[in-house]
């Protein structure tokens, strides 16, 4: 015999389902012969989970198969494999359902082939709204594919960079391949949008970019030459700065626009080193001033993607919160070679 977990609403909640959805007759009374019958099915069938015979109220020195808590597939996700899994929830003796308590907590019901839960309830399997948790990329370029990690990825019917839809190949529930479009600048807002709703935005990219293939304003260096738009090793596009780093060496860059940092919570940059190093960032005019900065310990032989809060560029030392520069400096204390070299790309805030 096939045994089967069943979850049935009481009365109560099963009419108000009725009544919220419009299922209601000519005298004005909840009437179950008014949904369509396929709804109906996919109703009844997300209330049963089949293959399992389990209680919720535990006897002391009694071993049984009981409900614990977890996500649950039942009859209908068989059926229709886009919806939602069932929620349970099971908390001293007390059942939640897709977070409402069943109507007797502690008490279940034995049948034949398994054991019924009164429920307060109705279960809906509607796959909540899309949420977007992760990008593979911090910064993109037209016609990059990105992965766009996350849930509820379920009948997806469009991803956007800002207003522009993006070419996609939807992977699975989690995860959604999109093409950067071509009209894309250095930042955008993404959202997922499926038949059941939109996604939180996430941002990729950079408000303003102070470098990306060349410097937006002028600067200088020190202790060391540099190459404003070297083509030796880039991040991404086509060229980067080439700072040979000798001890303290450094250099200063200087913005044509001017920035307020309410406007930005982070500095980004990629930095690419020979050997291994630290480094100090400010934000601040006065170049030399350690104070006013944060060091940064960089892993030789690859790219670091390094993000400054603002906040640890003490901001409260701006004069009227701009600023227009960014100063980078070798800052391991003496110990690298004079050969070492740092390739640095993306400089910009976000």
């Amino acid at each position: 015999m096939i045994n089967y977990t069943y979850f049935v609403p009481n009365d109560a909640a099963f009419d108000a389902y009725l009544v919220a959805n419009g299922y209601v007759n000519d005298i004005g009374y909840p009437d179950i012969n008014l949904v369509p019958v396929a709804d109906l099915k996919q109703l009844v069938l997300s209330h049963v989970v089949k293959g399992v015979k389990k209680r919720v109220a535990k006897l002391e020195g009694v071993q049984a198969d009981y409900l614990e808590t977890g996500d649950y597939t039942t009859m209908a996700n068989a059926v229709n494999p886009d919806l939602y899994l069932l929620n349970i929830n099971v908390t001293n003796g007390v059942l939640k359902v897709n977070g409402s308590d069943k109507a007797a907590p502690g008490l279940d019901y034995y049948g034949t082939n398994g054991f019924i839960n009164v429920l307060s309830n109705v279960i809906e399997l509607t796959p909540p709204a899309p949420v977007i948790t992760s990008l593979s990329q911090v910064l993109a370029s037209p016609g990059d594919i990105i992965t766009i990690t996350g849930q509820n990825f379920v009948k997806v019917k469009s991803v956007k960079f800002g207003s522009t839809a993006a070419a996609i190949t939807v992977v699975s529930k989690t995860e959604i391949k999109a093409t950067v479009p071509a009209d894309f600048g250095s930042y955008a807002l993404i959202v997922v949008e499926t038949d059941f709703g939109v996604s939180a935005p996430s941002g990729i990219g950079l408000k303003y970019l102070l470098y990306e293939d060349s410097l937006k304003g002028w600067g200088y260096g020190w202790g060391g030459d540099i190459t404003w738009e070297s083509a030796e090793k880039v991040s991404r596009g086509a060229y980067s700065i080439k700072k040979m780093a000798g001890a303290w060496s450094g250099l200063f860059m200087h913005s044509d626009l001017l920035l307020n940092a309410a406007d930005y919570q982070f500095v980004k940059m990629s930095i690419f080193p020979t050997e291994s190093t630290k480094i100090m960032v400010t934000i601040n005019s006065d170049t030399a001033d350690s104070s006013k900065g944060t060091t940064v310990t960089l892993v030789p032989g690859q790219w670091n993607n390094i993000s400054i809060p603002i906040s640890a560029l003490h901001p409260n030392l701006l004069t009227g919160g701009n600023f227009d520069s960014v100063f980078i400096q070798e800052f391991s204390n003496g110990t690298i070679t004079p050969a070492s070299v740092l390739y640095i790309d993306d400089i910009g805030f976000l």
